[in-house]
C-alpha cells in the first residue's frame, strides 16, 4: 500500500497516522486508487474523503453499488467536497444517494408541486414533508451545479423554481378548507429567478374582494417558516408590505392602490421592480400587476428619485456588514452584487418607462435588454454579466459549505482554498488555486466598481428621469412623423418635416449608434431648440453621425455623458465650422463633459514639450510637421469649442490663438531650416505681434537671417517656413502666412540680413510703415538674431521728438483707407464693417498706435505691443482719461468676440455684419443675447462704434 500511502499524503492531507490499511472499506488495488483519484477532483479531498468512508462504513452495500458507478464517485466527491450538510444527507437518505446514480433532470415548478403533494399526503407533519423535498431538492440542483451541467444563473433560476413549486404546495395545504381569494407575490431574488441557495424568500400577499386572507397568510407563514429535524422549510420575509413589520400582512387591491399612491417611498416603486405572482388566485395576482405598473413605470419620475435610490446605495455601502467584511462582502461591499443589481435596476426605472423590453424581474435579462436597446455599452454589459455570474457563483459555494446565509468569503486560507476550488480554480505552476482565486475576485470587483461609478452616477439617469414617457419614445424607431413634427415645431425648429427625416434617418438603422441615438435624442432636441439654429444644427448633428458611425468615442459620449452630448448639439448649432472640424479631431467630444478641461487654461509649455518629443523622434520635415500639425490643429479647434461654449473671454482666445500660431511658427522655422550656419528669426506684426490673433487672423511676418551672404538659402527657408505652416495648420481654423508688411511690400525680397533691414528703414521706409511696426515682436527662430533686430530697427520707430511730418502721412493714410477700403466715411445701408467702417476696430487700433508713434520715444509704457496694452498705458500715462479708456477698450473686446462669432458661424467675410435678420438672430444668440436679441444687438454695436469713433477723432487727428 505504499503508492497508496504517498497519494494520501499528498492529496488528501491526511497525517502520518493513517495509511491506505484504514482505507480498506472503499476498496483496494486499482479499484482504490480510482477512486481515490475521483475523490482527489473534490474542493475539499479531505472532506470528500470522509464523506466516502462514513458511507462505506455505515451503508456498505450502498457504497459497493456506488463504487461500481464510476460516475456516482464524481458526483459524491463534487457535492461532499463542497457542502457539509448535503454530504450528511446523503448518508442519512436513500432517497438523496439515488441522485448520485440516476438521472439529473431539472424539476420543473409542475413538478416540484406534484412532488410536494404525494409528499405531504403520505407524510404526518406537511412541514417535515417539505422540509425534506427542499432539501432533497437542493441537492439536486447542487449536483447539477457543481458537476457542471448547469451555470449559475440556471442554478439559480432552478433553486427559484423548487420555491416557486414547495410554497405553491404549502398553499394548497393552508387552502384546503377554504376559498381563499388571495394571490402570493413573489420579490427579490424569487421573484427575479435569481434565489441563492440559502436565501429570504420575500412575499407579499394580496387579497381580493370576498377576504382578507389574514389567516391564510399566517398559517402559510407558520407552515414554511417551522422549525424541523431537517429544519425550516424557507425563511419567509414579508417585509416588503406597505409599512413593514408595522403594516398589515395582507392588503386588498384598493388598499395597496391608496398607499402607493400617497406614502410610499422610491426604494418600494424599486423593490417592485422584481414583483410577479407566484401562487394563490391567479386573476388577483394579475390584477395586482396591473395596478402596480404605473407606480414602477410612471410617465415622469418624481423630483429627486433618482437621487435617492443613489443616496439608498450609498448607504447599503457603509453598512455594519461591509465595514466587518470589507471586500471579502461579495454582496454588499463595493463592486458587489448589488453594484450590478442597483445599476441595471435604476437604468431600468428611468428608461423603462418608454420601453416596455426593460421590464424583466431578472438581473441579467435586464441587462441583456439595455444592452440591446443601447442604454448600455455591449462591452459593458458583457463584462457585467460575467462579473455578476462569477460573484454569483462565489456567493453560492460560500453559502452552500454549511448551508447557511451568508455573503462573505472566509478570511481563513483552507476554507477560501475550498471555495477556490469549489468555483473551479485549480493549482498550476504558475500560481496555485487561491491566489489565482484572490487575483481574480479582486480584479473582478475592481472592474464592477468603475463600471458602476459609470452607469450609476452618470447625468444620464437624472436628465432622462426629468422627460417624461412620452418625450423619451417621440422620436425612437418607427418615429411617429406626425406628432414628431409637431413636438419638432413646438420645440422652434423651422422646417419641422425636414427635420422629421433628418430624425428618421438618425435612429432607424442597424448601428450601435442608431439605438443609442434613440435614447439620446429626447435630451439632445431641446438642447438644440435652445441654440441660435436648431435646423442647421440637426443637419450638422446627422453629418456628424453620418461620419463618425462606427467611432466609438460619439457612441460612447451621447450614452453615457449627456451633457457632453447636449453641448455637442448646442456648439453645433452655434456654428456650422465645428461640427467639420470634430469630424478630423472626435476624441474631443469626449472632452465636452469635463468642467475642469473646459475651464482649464492654455498651458503653452506642455505643447512645446510635446513639439520638441515629436521632433526629437526624427523623420521626413513634412511626416514630422504632419504629427506636430495634428497635436495643434486639436488646440485650435478646443479654443474654439471653449469660446462657443462661454468658457473663454475673447482676450483669452487671443492670447490662445496666438501661442498656437507661434508654435507653428516655431515648429515650421526649424524644420524649414536644413542650411548649416544659416540662423533665422521670425518677427510677428499686426495681430501676431500685438498677441491679438482673431480666427480670420492672417500671421503677419518678416523674416530677418544671418550671415548676410547666405541670402539664397534664406530665401528658400522662407518659402519652405510658408509651405510647412500650411502643412501643420492648413484648417480649423486656418493660420496663413502673409509677408506683405515686409519692407518693399510684394515686391520685396521675403527675407533680409539685419544691415538690410536697418538701411531699408534709415532711408526708404513709409510712415505707416514705422506704425506697423509697433506691435513687432519675435516670434520664432533664432532669438538672440531677433533680438539684434529688435535693437537696430526698433529704435527708428519711436522718435524723440516725433517729426510732425511722419504723423501726418499716418493720419492721411488712416483717411485714405476709410475711403478706399470702407467704402467712404459712413458703412452702406444695413451691412457694418467691423473691420475698417467708422468706429471699428481700425479706428481703435489706428489710435493705440499712434500713441506708440507719438510717445514711444519719450516713455517706454507706450512701446507695449498690442491694442489693449497701448491703450492701459496711454491711460495710465493721462494721454487717454477714464471714459476714453473705457469706450475704446469695450469697444475692443465686444467687436473682437462679434467678429470671432461671426467666423465660428460660417460667414464667408466675418468682418461684415450682413443685414440678414436670420444672421443677426443667430450671431446675437452666440453673444449671448436673450432671443430674438437683434435689436440689443443692433442698439449695442452702434452705441459702441458711435463712442469708438468719438474718442478716435478726439485724440487721432
Amino acid at each position: 500500500m505504499t503508492e497508496v500511502d504517498g497519494r494520501l499524503r499528498a492529496l488528501f492531507e491526511l497525517d502520518g497516522q493513517r495509511s491506505g490499511s484504514d482505507l480498506t472499506p472503499l476498496g483496494s488495488g486499482d479499484t482504490l486508487i480510482a477512486v481515490l483519484e475521483q475523490l482527489a477532483r473534490a474542493a475539499s479531498p479531505p472532506a470528500a474523503l470522509a464523506a466516502a468512508l462514513g458511507l462505506a462504513e455505515q451503508e456498505p452495500k450502498a457504497w459497493e453499488t456506488l463504487a461500481a458507478h464510476n460516475e456516482g464517485i464524481g458526483r459524491l466527491a463534487a457535492v461532499a467536497g463542497a457542502s457539509v450538510p448535503l454530504a450528511d444527507l446523503l448518508l442519512r437518505s436513500a432517497t438523496a444517494r439515488e441522485m448520485l446514480m440516476g438521472d439529473l433532470d431539472a424539476w420543473t415548478v409542475d413538478v416540484v408541486r406534484n412532488r410536494a403533494a404525494g409528499d405531504v399526503a403520505a407524510a404526518d407533519d406537511p412541514a417535515i414533508a417539505l422540509a425534506g423535498l427542499q432539501r432533497l431538492g437542493t441537492l439536486r440542483i447542487a449536483l447539477r451545479d457543481l458537476m457542471g451541467l448547469i451555470n449559475t444563473p440556471t442554478a439559480a433560476a432552478e433553486l427559484s423554481a423548487l420555491a416557486d413549486g414547495i410554497i405553491s404546495a404549502a398553499f394548497d395545504v393552508v387552502t384546503t378548507n377554504c376559498d381563499a381569494d388571495m394571490a402570493v407575490i413573489a420579490m427579490g431574488k424569487l421573484g427575479g429567478r435569481e434565489l441563492n441557495y440559502v436565501s429570504d424568500v420575500d412575499v407579499l400577499f394580496v387579497s381580493g374582494e370576498s377576504s382578507d386572507g389574514d389567516g391564510v397568510a399566517r398559517d402559510l407563514l407558520h407552515l414554511l417558516g417551522r422549525m424541523t429535524p431537517q429544519g425550516r422549510v424557507y425563511e419567509i420575509d414579508a417585509n416588503l408590505r406597505p409599512e413593514g413589520r408595522d403594516g398589515p400582512l395582507v392588503r386588498s387591491l384598493d388598499a395597496y392602490g391608496a398607499y402607493y399612491d400617497r406614502w410610499a417611498k422610491t426604494w418600494e416603486f424599486q423593490a417592485l421592480l422584481k414583483a410577479r405572482p407566484m401562487c394563490g388566485d391567479a386573476q388577483v395576482g394579475e390584477r395586482f400587476l396591473e395596478l402596480i405598473q404605473p407606480y414602477v413605470w410612471p410617465d415622469r419620475l418624481e423630483d429627486g428619485a433618482v437621487a435617492e435610490i443613489q443616496k439608498m446605495k450609498g448607504a447599503v455601502e457603509r453598512s455594519s456588514a461591509v465595514r466587518r467584511a470589507g471586500a471579502r462582502q461579495v454582496k454588499l461591499a463595493p463592486g458587489g452584487l448589488r453594484d450590478i443589481e442597483f445599476a441595471v435596476q435604476l437604468l431600468q426605472l428611468v428608461h423603462g418607462r418608454a420601453d416596455p423590453r426593460l421590464r424583466t424581474p431578472n438581473t441579467l435579462a435586464g441587462l441583456a435588454a439595455l444592452a440591446e436597446g443601447g442604454y448600455v455599452d455591449d462591452g459593458d454589459a458583457n463584462l457585467f454579466d460575467d462579473a455578476y455570474q462569477f460573484l454569483r457563483t462565489v456567493e453560492h459555494r460560500v453559502q452552500l459549505r454549511r448551508l447557511r446565509r451568508t455573503h462573505v468569503v472566509p478570511s481563513d486560507d483552507r476554507v477560501r482554498r475550498q471555495v477556490a476550488r469549489a468555483c473551479g480554480f485549480r493549482d498550476i505552476r504558475a500560481a496555485d488555486a487561491l491566489n489565482q482565486f484572490d487575483r481574480e475576485l479582486a480584479r473582478v470587483q475592481g472592474y464592477v466598481r468603475r463600471l458602476h461609478e459609470k452607469l450609476f452616477y452618470r447625468p444620464l439617469l437624472t436628465r432622462y428621469g426629468q422627460l417624461t414617457a412620452r418625450e423619451q419614445r417621440q422620436f425612437g424607431p418607427g418615429l411617429n412623423e406626425q406628432a414628431a413634427r409637431e413636438r419638432l415645431a413646438a420645440l422652434g425648429f423651422a422646417a419641422p418635416q425636414r427635420a422629421v427625416q433628418h430624425l428618421d434617418a438618425l435612429v432607424n438603422g442597424t448601428s450601435r449608434l442608431t439605438r443609442v441615438l434613440a435614447t439620446a435624442l429626447p435630451t439632445i432636441l431641446p438642447a438644440l431648440a435652445a441654440s441660435p439654429d436648431p435646423d442647421g444644427g440637426l443637419v450638422e448633428f446627422r453629418s456628424l453621425c453620418d461620419r463618425l458611425v462606427h467611432n466609438p468615442t460619439l457612441l460612447t459620449t451621447l450614452r453615457d455623458a449627456p451633457p457632453s452630448g447636449e453641448l455637442l448639439a448646442t456648439l453645433l448649432g452655434r456654428s456650422r465650422r465645428i461640427g467639420e472640424w470634430m469630424v478630423r479631431h472626435p476624441d474631443l467630444i469626449s472632452r465636452l463633459g469635463d468642467p475642469a478641461s473646459l475651464d482649464r487654461p492654455f498651458d503653452a509649455k506642455a505643447i512645446s514639450a510635446q513639439i520638441d518629443a515629436v521632433q526629437r523622434r526624427g523623420g521626413a520635415a513634412e511626416q514630422v510637421a504632419e504629427a506636430v500639425g495634428r497635436r495643434l490643429r486639436r488646440e485650435l479647434v478646443w479654443i474654439a469649442i471653449r469660446d462657443l461654449a462661454g468658457r473663454a473671454e475673447v482676450d483669452e482666445v487671443a492670447g490662445h490663438l496666438s501661442t498656437v500660431a507661434e508654435a507653428v511658427l516655431e515648429a515650421a522655422t526649424r524644420l524649414a531650416n536644413e542650411t548649416h550656419g544659416l540662423r533665422v528669426a521670425v518677427i510677428g506684426l499686426g495681430k501676431l505681434g500685438g498677441r491679438e490673433l482673431s480666427y480670420a487672423s492672417d500671421l503677419d511676418l518678416m523674416v530677418v537671417f544671418d550671415p548676410p551672404d547666405a541670402r539664397d538659402a534664406a530665401l528658400a527657408t522662407v518659402e519652405r517656413i510658408v509651405s510647412l505652416v500650411s502643412r501643420i495648420a492648413p484648417s480649423a481654423p486656418a493660420l496663413t502666412v502673409d509677408l506683405g508688411l515686409r519692407p518693399e511690400g510684394r515686391d520685396g525680397a521675403l527675407a533680409r540680413s539685419l544691415d538690410s533691414y536697418e538701411r531699408y528703414y534709415e532711408r526708404w521706409a513709409q510712415p505707416w510703415e514705422f506704425l506697423a511696426l509697433t506691435t513687432a515682436r519675435v516670434v520664432a527662430g533664432d532669438r538672440e538674431l531677433g533680438a539684434l533686430w529688435c535693437e537696430r530697427v526698433m529704435p527708428r520707430v519711436y522718435e524723440n521728438p516725433v517729426s510732425a511730418e511722419r504723423l501726418t502721412q499716418v493720419r492721411t493714410m488712416k483717411a485714405r483707407v476709410e475711403r478706399e477700403r470702407a467704402g467712404g466715411s459712413r458703412p452702406k445701408p444695413g451691412l457694418i464693417d467691423l473691420k475698417l467702417g467708422w468706429g471699428s476696430l481700425s479706428d481703435i487700433e489706428w489710435t493705440a498706435q499712434l500713441f506708440a508713434l507719438m510717445h514711444g520715444g519719450r516713455d517706454e509704457r507706450l512701446r507695449a505691443r498690442g491694442t489693449r496694452p497701448l491703450l492701459a498705458a496711454a491711460h495710465e500715462t493721462g494721454l487717454l482719461d477714464e471714459r476714453q479708456y473705457r469706450w475704446l477698450l469695450d469697444g475692443w473686446h465686444f467687436l473682437a468676440r462679434l467678429r470671432n462669432a461671426l467666423y465660428l458661424m460660417g460667414e464667408r467675410h466675418s468682418s461684415l455684419l450682413p443685414a440678414k435678420m436670420e444672421t443677426r438672430a443667430h450671431v446675437a444668440q452666440v453673444l449671448g443675447y436673450e432671443a430674438p436679441g437683434i435689436q440689443q444687438l443692433d442698439e449695442e454695436l452702434q452705441r459702441t462704434m458711435r463712442r469708438v469713433r468719438k474718442v478716435h477723432q478726439q485724440v487721432f487727428y
